[in-house]
C-alpha cells in the first residue's frame, strides 16, 4: 500500500529570513546567437589585436585593439584594458584606457573606470562608475565610428604657445 513518504509533496518556495535584503542580479548582455564565449583569464596578458566571431569576457590584461563588432565584450571586475574596444554591446566592470564603441550599447558598471571616448546609441553609467572623456550618442557618427576603432584625438581648441 501507500506510505506517507511515497505521496508527492507540493513544491515549496523558500522565503528569505526576516531582515535579509536580496539584491537583484545585474542583467548581463545577451549571449551570441551561437552561444559561444571566450574568456581571457586573470593571469593572461595579451599585447596586440583581438578579433573573433564570439562573445568575449576579459578578466586579465589586454593592450592593443579589441574588435568584435557583432559580439558582446565584457571587461570583468579584474580586467585591465589599454586598448580601443569595439563590440555590439560593451559592458565594463574593470578598467579601460582607450575609446569604447558599441553598435548597440555601452554600460559602465559601478566600480568601473574608463579613460577615453564613448560612442554608442545607448550609454548607461551606474552610480560609482568613473569616466573621463566624451560621449557621442548621435546615430550618424555611431554607425561609422563603430566600424573601426581609432586612436583618441585631443578635444577642444588648440593653443599655440609661441603666439600666446
Amino acid at each position: 500500500m501507500w506510505k506517507k513518504d511515497d505521496e508527492p509533496r507540493p513544491p515549496t518556495t523558500a522565503t528569505p529570513p526576516t531582515g535579509v535584503v536580496q539584491t537583484p542580479e545585474r542583467p548581463r548582455p545577451a549571449p551570441s546567437p551561437r552561444g559561444e564565449q571566450a574568456t581571457i583569464g586573470r593571469s593572461i596578458t595579451i599585447r596586440g589585436d583581438v578579433t573573433g566571431d564570439e562573445d568575449l569576457v576579459i578578466q586579465g590584461r589586454v593592450e592593443g585593439t579589441i574588435d568584435l563588432q557583432q559580439h558582446n565584450v565584457t571587461v570583468g571586475p579584474d580586467g585591465r584594458v589599454k586598448a580601443n574596444v569595439a563590440g555590439r554591446t560593451v559592458t565594463i566592470e574593470g578598467e579601460v584606457d582607450g575609446d569604447v564603441r558599441g553598435a548597440e550599447q555601452v554600460v559602465l558598471r559601478a566600480g568601473s573606470r574608463v579613460h577615453g571616448d564613448i560612442v554608442a546609441p545607448r550609454v548607461a553609467l551606474e552610480d560609482g562608475a568613473s569616466f573621463l572623456g566624451s560621449i557621442d550618442m548621435s546615430g550618424a557618427k555611431t554607425a561609422g565610428a563603430a566600424a573601426k576603432p581609432s586612436v583618441a584625438q585631443p578635444a577642444g581648441p588648440r593653443v599655440d604657445a609661441a603666439k600666446a
